[in-house]
């Protein structure tokens, strides 16, 4: 973690939604690799807040406007977070015109852990996001 990504969310109760790309889900439940950030990412793993929008705009967000896949909209806690000793960083994305501005982004921190840590914390992750269930359903899709 550098200073430059400011205060960590603090907000025990706050949830963190996550969108399910497609491929990531078996047999209607999530796979843990949902909840592992990619080489892309840089181990920050997205996520919109609870306090600044809801399940279903964060769905449409990611959707319609970003036109990206989406299984549904799971969730986390902040607290649930901290338990597995993962920060939560608010990124608000501010876009030019063209792009898709995202005041609720966010980020879960996996910097700096081994891919074993990795492993083992987005299983924790996804335990938790499924004991919640799907906050946020497509009511047409074919399980």
């Amino acid at each position: 973690m550098s200073n430059e990504d400011g205060q960590c969310l603090d907000d025990a109760g706050e949830l963190l939604f996550r969108q399910i790309h497609p491929s990531f889900v078996r047999d209607g439940r999530p796979s843990s690799q949902a909840f592992r950030p990619t080489k892309k990412d840089d181990g920050k793993l997205s996520v919109a807040r609870s306090s600044l929008t809801t399940a279903e705009r964060a769905f449409h967000s990611h959707t319609v406007l970003l036109g990206l896949p989406s299984h549904g909209t799971w969730a986390l806690s902040v607290q649930e977070c901290a338990q597995h000793e993962l920060k939560v960083f608010p990124n608000p994305l501010l876009a030019p015109p063209e792009l898709i501005a995202d005041p609720a982004h966010a980020f879960i921190d996996f910097r700096g852990l081994s891919n074993s840590r990795t492993e083992s914390k987005s299983t924790q992750l996804r335990n938790d996001a499924m004991d919640r269930g799907c906050v946020h359903p497509i009511a047409d899709r074919d399980d």
